[in-house]
């Protein structure tokens, strides 16, 4: 298959399989929050929290493998004899992730009480179905980090079709399954995180003989621990391993302080903002995971010319997709979150909150390219320098602005930092590892999109409709309608996008 045929079609498995797991997400949320009840649902909010905050754990394992079968794949010519080395190097990570996962597991089912008694405020839950539900969420986290693992390999072998149909199946059976349990078993929350801890372990077993099947045979490696073949990449795992921690504390900071200032039920609701905001970063990941490989592949074969055109096709790509979701959340909070969940106290208090995370979260996204750069070249000095200074400066900021002003403070600060980071370091790293190309990058592959968004998105919302007399239905009609507008004058208006229309018009 050749390149751009291979980015394709993974991107667009990758843009299927994240679209099909953001409108599963939308459709069963809504209803977790209206069988759990708000603080119950809160929980859920504490358990996504605390696996986005182990990833501090991963310690660059995952990134590292990925990045490592990506130029195995470039360097060997798929030669089966190269691949002896690539198994060594995963069946060391296999064991140091199982250490981690039953520290995990030991440490949270240890703290699980005092967490349920004295850190989250817990009004009408009981304690000891709280706590024990801490101790499961703490082992489906280290089961995840396997998962973790092995999605990031075939990723690097570029199975991105298979990494999605599996993805497809299981977030199938976490969403659609819970739902069926909560509508007509049980809505009780333990339950519920036993239900997540069974499926969680199907899917390490599956992705794990996926990974294993996707390569060549080779000779065994037996269970042992190959220091001679992980010691020469520790000093690029250990730059994404400090850099992934600084990530973490800065983007979940906010959310671990504000568990412990909201009480549970509000907890909740911003949960929802979480969901929500996220997803618009998801919007990245089917463009980030088919380019991360094909770009790493490129530089190993000393074609950076071709990786700078697969760069700046990239960023017009992401472009299109993300300002207009962004754009729109952004401008119709309220609305968006009444529509969503049809919950009216919800959508009030999350609505002014989530305004400000979705723009946040729309610079966020484009400010990711200048890691991509880094991560392809090998290099993330830089990348650990800036998050340093970025950290050192927003993590006590946050902390103080959680306490004092709650989670609109925190929300405003969060938008406000992360359009100065896209401002003023964005540039910096495009002159060290894309000399010349910044001004065209910004004018000519964002900016056109982000125009043509900025005018439609301000043209309806001057038009001021008449939001609280439509059903939830009109509405969702309605917002559809200003999506696919602002899809088809993105496509139209970014030379990227209509280079694609036009060659999938004359197919």
């Amino acid at each position: 298959m050749n390149t751009v045929k291979s980015v394709r079609l993974n991107a667009s498995a990758n843009m299927l399989g994240i679209a099909y797991s953001s409108f599963i997400s939308i459709i069963i949320l809504p209803f977790y929050l209206e069988y759990l009840g708000a603080e119950a649902f809160g929980l859920v909010g504490f358990f996504i929290m605390l696996q986005a905050w182990m990833q501090l754990l991963d310690m660059g394992m995952s990134p590292m493998l990925s990045r490592q079968t990506s130029s195995v794949r470039g360097e060997s010519g798929g030669k089966p004899d190269a691949f002896v080395e690539l198994k060594k190097i995963l069946r060391s990570l296999e064991l140091i992730i199982f250490s981690l996962s039953l520290s995990i597991i030991l440490g949270i089912a240890c703290t699980s009480s005092w967490v349920a008694k004295n850190w989250l405020t817990v009004v009408s839950l009981d304690l000891n179905s709280v706590s024990f539900s801490i101790v499961l969420m703490g082992i489906i986290s280290g089961i995840t980090f396997f998962s973790s693992l092995y999605k990031s390999g075939i990723r690097g072998m570029e199975e991105q079709v298979k990494l999605n149909i599996t993805t497809v199946i299981f977030i199938s059976l976490k969403f659609i399954g819970s739902f069926l349990l909560l509508r007509f078993v049980t809505q009780d929350i333990v339950s519920f995180f036993l239900y997540q801890f069974s499926i969680v372990l199907l899917e390490a077993i599956t992705l794990c003989f996926i990974f294993y099947h996707c390569m060549p045979a080779t000779e065994r490696i037996g269970i042992n621990f190959f220091w001679s073949s992980l010691k020469p990449l520790l000093p690029f795992a250990g730059g994404v391993a400090y850099t992934a921690g600084i990530w973490v504390l800065l983007t979940q900071m906010d959310k671990l302080i504000l568990s412990k200032v909201l009480p549970l039920s509000e907890y909740g609701y911003f949960a929802l903002v979480v969901t929500v905001a996220t997803g618009i970063t998801q919007i990245s990941t089917p463009i980030s995971q088919a380019i991360l490989p094909r770009m790493t592949y490129l530089l190993s074969q000393g074609r950076e010319q071709d990786m700078l055109i697969l760069y700046r096709r990239a960023t017009q790509y992401m472009a299109i997709l993300t300002f207009p979701v962004a754009g729109m959340i952004a401008f119709f909070a309220r609305d968006v979150l009444f529509v969503w969940t049809g919950n009216q106290a919800a959508a009030e208090w999350a609505g002014p909150i989530l305004t400000w995370f979705a723009l946040g979260n729309g610079i966020l996204t484009m400010s990711a390219f200048q890691y991509y750069l880094q991560f392809a070249h090998g290099d993330l000095k830089m990348h650990v320098i800036y998050y340093t200074i970025s950290a050192s400066i927003q993590i006590p900021l946050i902390i103080y602005i959680a306490f004092n002003f709650g989670a609109i403070g925190v929300a405003m600060v969060w938008c406000i930092l992360r359009a100065v980071s896209f401002i003023l370091w964005t540039p910096i790293v495009h002159r060290k590892f894309a000399p010349g190309i910044h001004r065209h990058w910004i004018l000519k592959d964002i900016f056109p999109v982000f125009f043509s968004t900025a005018i439609v998105l301000f043209l309806f919302y001057g038009l001021n409709f008449d939001f609280e007399g439509m059903s939830r239905v009109r509405l969702l009609v309605f917002f559809a309608g200003i999506g696919s507008s602002l899809l088809v004058i993105n496509t139209l208006v970014s030379d990227a996008g209509r280079n694609f229309l036009f060659a999938a018009l004359k197919k």
